[in-house]
């Protein structure tokens, strides 16, 4: 009887330490696809961010824009002829 007693309380025993073993591993899970959200989320935002800055790159590789923005932004001018001193470069026969 004593040993039938002792085997339920192993049992009984073995039962709670899996079932706590069950909720640590279901809260870890929890924990886990938390993060997965929160990375994910930050991928696309990302990825967002990235095709916006394609196309910022596109626009700046056009030479309307950047001609239109330095004369805008920096006021900028094409130099006239009396402001433009050509240089004439002597070759070198040194090597």
């Amino acid at each position: 009887m004593m040993g039938v007693r002792v085997a339920v309380g192993v049992v009984a025993g073995l039962f709670l330490v899996t079932a706590l073993a069950v909720v640590h591993v279901r809260h870890q899970n929890r924990l886990t696809f938390l993060d997965l959200q929160a990375l994910q989320a930050e991928r696309d935002r990302l990825n967002v961010e990235w095709g916006q800055l394609l196309l910022e790159r596109g626009t700046w590789g056009n030479h309307q824009v950047v001609e239109q923005k330095a004369r805008s932004e920096l006021r900028m001018t094409v130099p006239s002829e009396e402001q433009t001193v050509s240089v004439a470069l002597q070759e070198s026969t040194e090597r």
